[in-house]
């Protein structure tokens, strides 16, 4: 799955809300079928995230589905009206066991069939709400190629999560630092190269909510989930290379090229040896910086292998 800074999660039943939320600058939305749908129109919100799914081709952002859990009875015939052309991905609440992620595996398989797409092009991310799923998380990260991402990280005052591991909240987060490095290793063991962490649920607070997507960037998260449009801006500018760091990775890349035409392979570069290692980070780094549309101008051209 490519990089995904901030992904705003948009109530399904909300048809309006989903065609203006684009214009707050999120890189994916995530249409939701589970929690923010009242019970009762679980059912009609089906088709108005598919036509959502459809009104957002082209609008230059991410498109996923969290569907309803696996034991709610509901996911099947959820996965059978959102597989359409436009949606990147589903994300499966509350997994436990490696059977549930191919049982997703395979409705999205069938429907991608009946749809005419190709098989496998829509990817699954595993969201472990139990402290089974967190516990298993690298099994379930693993259980079959379409997994595309594993999300986890901030803890929440209270929710699904909360209510499993039985914690206590702080603003801090130190209860939650375990959990989160725990999701982070599994799905870089994985081979997720840009895990989502869970973001915040604080609306009211905005300090708050900085510093926990700064705290899930710190951890190793590259993105995060989002509840509300005020946290986009906050999670853009988080998990996008800073100035100072676009500086610093710049000077690796010229400290490297004098180093070559010096012979070298390893130099000391602001007080730390540096070599091709430290190269390929830079490099990633630009690049990602690049995409985003920041200005990063000219840097030295040094090979890697």
């Amino acid at each position: 799955m490519k990089l995904y800074r901030s992904t705003m999660f948009v109530p399904g039943n909300r048809p309006d809300w989903i065609d203006k939320a684009p214009k707050y600058g999120p890189d994916a939305l995530m249409l939701d079928l589970e929690d923010a749908v009242p019970i009762a129109e679980k059912v009609t919100a089906r088709q108005t995230v598919r036509t959502g799914i459809e009104g957002l081709r082209g609008r230059g952002v991410g498109v996923f589905v969290r569907l309803n859990g696996v034991d709610t009875g509901l996911t099947g015939e959820d996965v059978e009206a959102v597989v359409t052309e436009g949606l990147d991905a589903v994300a499966v609440p509350k997994l436990e066991k490696v059977e549930e992620v191919l049982k997703v595996d395979a409705w999205l398989e069938l429907f991608e069939q009946k749809a005419g797409l190709p098989i496998g092009s829509i990817e699954i991310m595993v969201l472990p709400e139990t402290a089974r799923g967190i516990m298993d998380a690298y099994k379930l990260a693993t259980a079959c190629p379409r997994v595309g991402n594993l999300i986890g990280g901030v803890g929440a005052r209270s929710g699904d999560v909360t209510k499993a591991i039985g914690y206590k909240w702080t603003r801090q987060g130190l209860e939650t630092l375990y959990l989160a490095s725990h999701i982070l290793l599994a799905a870089r063991a994985a081979g997720i190269e840009y895990p989502i962490g869970g973001g915040s649920l604080e609306v009211g607070d905005i300090e708050l909510v900085r510093s926990q997507i700064q705290r899930g960037r710190e951890v190793g998260f590259r993105g995060c989930l989002l509840i509300h449009p005020s946290a986009v801006p906050i999670a853009n500018e988080i998990f996008s290379p800073s100035t100072e760091e676009i500086e610093w990775n710049k000077g690796i890349m010229q400290a490297m090229a004098d180093a070559e035409k010096a012979g070298k392979a390893a130099v000391t570069y602001d007080g730390m040896m540096i070599d091709y290692a430290h190269v390929r980070n830079a490099l990633e780094l630009l690049q990602q910086a690049e995409s985003f549309g920041i200005e990063v101008g000219e840097y030295a051209d040094v090979k890697a292998l």
